[in-house]
């Protein structure tokens, strides 16, 4: 048996033996990545090139692409120096530099097929601001039956909410039997504007007992005061007899940008007749004439 001082000795020759080996097969400088994290952020940096590409930035603009490296950079926690030094060594190393690429692609491809099948969807941050309100507030069913009284089924939505830039969705299903009497009945919805002007869609209906769903979608283009939201669910220009249809799940739905609500209202105001500043706009004009008076009367 080895006495202790040898025992220490060995042990000291096989640690140190151990830390050259090791140290030999890693062979980087001090503040080089390693694989796992070279391959992480050059898979990072290849999916922001994707994403400025869409957006248009092209090579040339590393101002305004900068940004986006940056955020790789803090999100891995390594600085600019540090992927330029290890970028330089593994490209030195083209065989190491090569098994860390076939990761990265490997990497891309996965996250390709996953964006195909639609795991990841796009948030739009304008849509992120648009809300939905549900305008109707009549019944939403109706049953027409043979002893019921022929009449238009029409409707009408007053509400100081309506505005300009405002999108409006009615959405309801019908069924009209081959009995009902109408004569080339149809469904309409309009906007009506405070100037006496209209915008409006409508669709023919059919007679012949199918269930369908219609949908209508109508945005406030016009720079004018709204003054109702109206439409008919059924109608048609002659009948005669009794009604026998059905109508169910009506809904009127407002769908806006409520970050915009004041200076859209603001717009209508501007643009209706006879429109005049108020005082305080009044005296700021003013002031701005006089500042610019002052300004080439007294040059500095």
């Amino acid at each position: 048996m080895l006495n202790l001082p040898n025992k220490l000795i060995s042990r000291f020759i096989f640690f140190t033996a151990c830390t050259l080996l090791l140290s030999s097969c890693e062979g980087k400088p001090k503040g080089v990545l390693n694989e796992r994290q070279m391959t992480y952020v050059l898979t990072e940096m290849h999916k922001a090139d994707a994403v400025m590409n869409e957006k248009g930035l092209t090579y040339g603009q590393y101002n305004k692409k900068a940004p986006y490296y940056k955020f790789i950079f803090k999100k891995y926690r390594i600085t600019q120096a540090q992927f330029d030094s290890s970028l330089v060594w593994y490209t030195e190393n083209p065989r190491t530099f090569e098994e860390i690429y076939g990761k990265v692609v490997s990497n891309l491809t996965v996250l390709q097929k996953e964006v195909k099948n639609g795991k990841y969807h796009p948030v739009d941050t304008l849509d992120m601001t648009k809300m939905k309100m549900n305008l109707w507030n009549k019944r939403i069913r109706y049953v027409l039956t043979k002893d019921s009284a022929r009449t238009q089924l029409h409707f009408e939505i007053k509400d100081n909410l309506l505005l300009y830039g405002d999108t409006y969705i009615l959405k309801f299903l019908e069924r009209i039997a081959p009995e009902d009497s109408c004569k080339k009945p149809r469904v309409m919805f309009r906007i009506k504007y405070a100037n006496g002007k209209t915008d409006s869609v409508y669709r023919t209906a059919f007679n012949d007992s199918l269930l369908r769903r219609y949908t209508f979608r109508l945005q406030a283009f016009r720079k004018l005061k709204i003054v109702s939201i109206s439409g008919e669910l059924l109608s048609s220009k002659t009948y005669k007899g009794k009604m026998n249809a059905f109508i169910d799940s009506v809904s009127l739905v407002r769908e806006f940008n409520s970050k915009k609500q004041d200076s859209l209202r603001k717009v209508v105001e501007e643009s209706a007749p006879g429109y005049k500043p108020t005082q305080m706009k009044q005296n700021q004009f003013q002031n701005f004439k006089k500042y610019i008076n002052r300004r080439f009367n007294h040059p500095a």
